[in-house]
């Protein structure tokens, strides 16, 4: 049976404006990404990252800050369109010659907006097809969950 390294794609329907959505995701995302649980900090030393940051233009960098200060790159952003779409080179832990691509766009849908996102690239991986099911289970947690529940409390 060949292993599966299709794209991982998932959708969420936000009640946010694509702009506050977009902001959300990107100058907020400290708000509502598990720093605890996905991050360097916590694969290295158990713990919380202190921070992470999404530097706001192509080729900016998404990164955590450690509890010491340090920084870790998570990824380059290789498209910053506010409000419509974010793009990025993913490659947190990895080298970034092992980059996934990761795309959010953001589309008005009735009073708030679609949230598309699809991770690509896994067949670039020695381990593609385990690391391709380990972010199908975790964008669940991490967009769904995490995101989602932070745009319901925005909206409120």
């Amino acid at each position: 049976m060949p292993k599966d390294i299709t794209p991982v794609e998932k959708t969420l329907l936000v009640p946010l404006h694509p702009d506050a959505a977009f902001d959300l995701f990107t100058a907020g995302m400290a708000a509502w990404w598990p720093l605890d649980s996905h991050s360097m900090t916590a694969q290295t030393a158990g713990g919380a990252a202190e921070d992470v940051t999404v530097e706001p233009f192509e080729g900016g960098r998404i990164y955590e800050t450690m509890p010491n200060g340090a920084t870790s790159d998570w990824a380059t952003i290789t498209d910053w369109t506010p409000g419509a779409r974010l793009a990025f080179d993913w490659y947190v832990g990895r080298d970034p010659s092992q980059a996934t691509q990761v795309s959010v766009t953001f589309l008005p849908e009735g009073n708030g907006t679609r949230v598309e996102l699809v991770h690509d690239g896994f067949d670039r991986l020695p381990d593609g097809a385990q690391m391709r099911g380990n972010y199908h289970m975790g964008w669940d947690m991490v967009l769904g969950a995490r995101y989602g529940g932070a745009a319901r409390a925005r909206a409120a």
